[in-house]
């Protein structure tokens, strides 16, 4: 649910309370879709936990990896929802009122057979009481939906005023830049063309040339390289083809002259603008998409972008999902889970992969785990969540060797390492429903150290250090002195002297 609500893929009659999700100082609870399309991807990228429940088993991987570079071109899908994003929030929270109050009154006639006699609560007057409120409210609803049905329309019709417009504005310029471009054709000379033409022709002879010889030269090296290596290569033959499109895109230029060249430099602009108003072209996607391929290690790209997902191995696949991540540059990427459903063998290789993926692209991760031999592996800081909350944060180091949270304990404590013999910890009853959110604690119920404020108020986050956090009474300073399960001392002494785990970097 966190993780959803800060890519902004809340089902859609969720509705947010209370709190923030702070990104780049501005609050991602409460922009609209059409700012979330410019975050969403290009900011922060997200990787689920099953690939095959991101990917399309009937559809192929080079179209699900550009679907969304182009989807995310629609600029007038977006502004279209934004135009209509109050009125459908007004519905969504009507109809969170009226369940609250059918469950409100569900609460206070529970209270009224239970008053013993006292009648300080009278059922009859409480249903008639609801029955007015629920009224009131579905009269709000009908009104918002009607609302909504108006803005709708008129959000339809400024949208197609607006695609119009552009593209009335966008077609003038153009116009005009060829009635210039002709002007400027009629008065270059036909000596002046020709030596444009000999010039561009000798510089991108000499140029094809070297690109011939050092393509050659590189797949000589991949018919001997391993894996990976091959990637490398691979990237590095797209990438001096890459300049050398760009080099002849120039010198066709120039062959047409200096003042024409500069014109129709201008009117392709143009063109390409109109088209990002509507969306990003196919080509664009395509050329991006094999570009992440190589970067993720899949081999031979362009033949794999007309496979389909049955055509690739668990690992394969989730190396799909990580490249439609990265379509996009994101500075975030988050992980829930990624590496649940694959082996032991793979589930290395991807995490090593990310790992890379992180310092070549100068990511930021949010990786969600239940593997505590995960997170030792991959983070920096650590945040330990129970019923939907955070109960301690802090770094590695914290929260491996100094954990102050009896849930943290619990955790630590219910793995087994290298050394275990006696019964491992278990933590005895069930996560609370939260759908009637727990008073005080969540963790009280299972909590052998729990206190009686424990189940009347909620802790607030005591300070341990500048970096290190714990939501627990037992850090009050009137709070009674309790040590930490002997199995975790015992294990955590053992991690300390080195013998347990091998300290790097």
């Amino acid at each position: 649910v966190t993780s959803k609500a800060i890519m902004g893929i809340l089902t859609g009659n969720a509705v947010i309370d209370d709190g923030s999700i702070i990104y780049e100082n501005q609050d991602l609870t409460k922009i609209d879709e059409e700012d979330f399309h410019r975050i969403r991807g290009d900011k922060i990228g997200m990787i689920f936990q099953d690939p095959m429940s991101s990917l399309n088993p009937i559809m192929r991987i080079g179209k699900q990896i550009t679907e969304g570079m182009i989807i995310n071109g629609k600029h007038l899908k977006s502004r279209y929802k934004k135009l209509i994003h109050t009125e459908r929030q007004a519905i969504q929270q009507q109809k969170k009122a009226l369940k609250q109050l059918k469950h409100q009154y569900k609460l206070d006639i529970a209270e009224a057979k239970t008053d013993n006699g006292n009648q300080t609560l009278d059922p009859q007057k409480l249903k008639e009481q609801y029955q007015k409120e629920t009224a009131d409210i579905k009269t709000k609803i009908k009104d918002a939906r009607q609302a909504l049905k108006s803005k709708k329309k008129e959000a339809r019709a400024i949208v197609k005023q607006e695609w119009q417009d552009e593209k009335a504005r966008i077609g003038k310029e153009i116009e005009a830049l060829k009635v210039k471009k002709k002007e400027a054709t009629a008065n270059e000379s036909k000596e002046e063309r020709q030596k444009y033409q000999e010039r561009a022709k000798a510089e991108y002879d000499k140029e094809k040339a070297k690109l011939d010889e050092e393509v050659s030269e590189l797949k000589k090296q991949m018919k001997t390289a391993d894996s990976k290596t091959k990637a490398l290569l691979y990237q590095k033959i797209r990438t001096l083809k890459d300049d050398f499109a760009w080099f002849k895109k120039q010198q066709k230029e120039k062959a047409y002259g200096n003042q024409r060249k500069q014109l129709e430099y201008e009117i392709n602009e143009k063109k390409e603008e109109l088209r990002r108003v509507k969306r990003v072209t196919k080509r664009q996607a395509e050329e991006r998409a094999i570009e992440v391929m190589g970067e993720v290690g899949i081999p031979e790209p362009e033949k794999r972008m007309r496979q389909y997902p049955f055509q690739f191995s668990g690992g394969m696949r989730q190396r799909i999902v990580i490249a439609v991540a990265l379509t996009a540059n994101p500075d975030l990427l988050i992980c829930d889970e990624p590496t649940t459903a694959l082996d032991v063998t793979i589930q290395s290789q991807i995490l090593e992969l990310i790992k890379d993926l992180k310092n070549e692209h100068n990511l930021s991760v949010i990786f969600i785990t239940h593997d505590l031999g995960v997170v030792a592996n991959m983070a920096d800081r650590i945040a330990v969540m129970y019923a939907g909350k955070i109960v301690e944060i802090g770094t590695y180091s914290d929260i491996f060797y100094n954990p102050k949270h009896p849930y943290t304990w619990a955790l630590l404590s219910s793995v087994p390492d290298i050394d275990s013999k006696e019964r491992l910890m278990a933590i005895p009853g069930t996560p609370p429903n939260m759908l009637f959110p727990p008073r005080g604690d969540a963790f009280a119920e299972r909590s052998e150290y729990a206190m009686k404020i424990d189940f009347e108020k909620q802790p607030p986050f005591f300070k341990i250090t500048d970096q290190h956090y714990a939501a627990s009474w037992l850090l009050h300073k009137d709070a009674p002195k309790v040590e930490m399960p002997k199995i975790l001392q015992r294990r955590i002494k053992n991690m300390t002297s080195g013998k347990d785990r091998e300290v790097t970097g």
